[in-house]
């Protein structure tokens, strides 16, 4: 047994609000929860040595706030700095900006209106002095101005607004990291659920033919969505190599055994498991997703080409 100390650094303001999670990367099974001191310090105690995962998680945000493998050596304490990302608890709010002044170019246009309200006595005939006509040009100076400067005031140029558009952005990153993490989520979710039908066929499969669980021969098969499953957490790439070489060698050990079983049972190849399995492992060879998107819709192509949902796997 030893002890593990973490040092929450980056953002303190959030420390007495954290749960740190100690969980089994393999497994995901909770080891242990403990809470930091205000410093950003937590300490576990006596805990076995090996690899961890270690989850940060705050009472307000949806995803957590830091996940972040680790290890615990075997001899002498283990201690790890974390860093938290402040930019996380983000939440700005839109900037005040102050009223515009319009009070001056209301009383310039004001100011106008009286300069020439001498003028609008005239009667035909009558003639336009130069001073009339300077006091006219002035005015229309005057209104000319106060137009340009209400433009700057009321209406910016482009009609931008920086604080709209600097909060617009914040909400458009925090969303976009919200709907990838789910979507990594969901894919991850997805792919256990389908392993664990795979699994389920392939059982099937072993004891139509009449093949003991923990016989050689079944470990040959079952072990190939072992292998699966390590890659459940791999990137949509990674797990697509993997599922297209599981469905080859799998297709392979298939037609071995019903070439074995032609003999004693005619019909095994068109049987209902061994149909169903070679259904799945068409569908897993075509699997060339690069994204988590695509990858959800190939395996929602699988429900449907099997029936039904995959959540009643383990239900029988």
């Amino acid at each position: 047994m030893q002890d593990l100390t973490l040092n929450l650094l980056g953002f303190p303001a959030v420390n007495r609000d954290l749960t740190v999670e100690v969980r089994d990367p393999a497994t995901q099974t909770l080891v242990r929860t403990v809470k930091p001191f205000l410093d950003g310090t937590v300490r576990v105690p006596q805990i076995d040595a090996g690899a961890y995962e270690i989850t940060v998680r705050h009472p307000n945000l949806a995803i957590p706030v830091l996940t972040r493998p680790i290890r615990v050596l075997p001899v002498g304490d283990t201690k790890v700095s974390l860093v938290i990302d402040p930019s996380r608890f983000r939440n700005t709010p839109i900037e005040d900006i102050p009223d515009a002044n319009l009070t001056p170019v209301e009383d310039l246009a004001k100011s106008v209106a009286e300069t020439l309200l001498p003028l609008t006595n005239k009667v035909a005939g009558e003639a336009i002095l130069s001073r009339d006509w300077n006091t006219l040009a002035s005015a229309v100076r005057d209104i000319a101005s106060a137009v340009g400067e209400l433009t700057h005031l009321v209406a910016p140029l482009g009609h931008n607004h920086k604080e709209l558009e600097a909060k617009f952005d914040e909400v458009t990153s925090n969303f976009d990291t919200l709907v990838n993490t789910i979507s990594t989520t969901v894919t991850e979710l997805q792919r256990q659920i389908q392993t664990q039908r795979f699994r389920q066929q392939i059982d099937d499969v072993l004891d139509a033919a009449a093949i003991a669980p923990d016989s050689p021969q079944a470990k040959d098969f079952t072990d190939l969505v072992g292998n699966l499953q390590n890659f459940v957490t791999a990137s949509p790439t990674a797990f697509s190599r993997e599922a297209r070489n599981a469905a080859t060698i799998l297709a392979g050990k298939v037609e071995t055994l019903i070439d074995t079983r032609a003999a004693a049972d005619p019909e095994f190849a068109t049987k209902e498991p061994v149909q169903n399995l070679g259904k799945t492992i068409d569908v897993l060879k075509t699997q060339r997703t690069t994204t988590y998107d695509a990858e959800l819709d190939h395996l929602r192509k699988l429900d449907r080409t099997l029936g039904g949902g995959a959540i009643k796997i383990g239900l029988r």
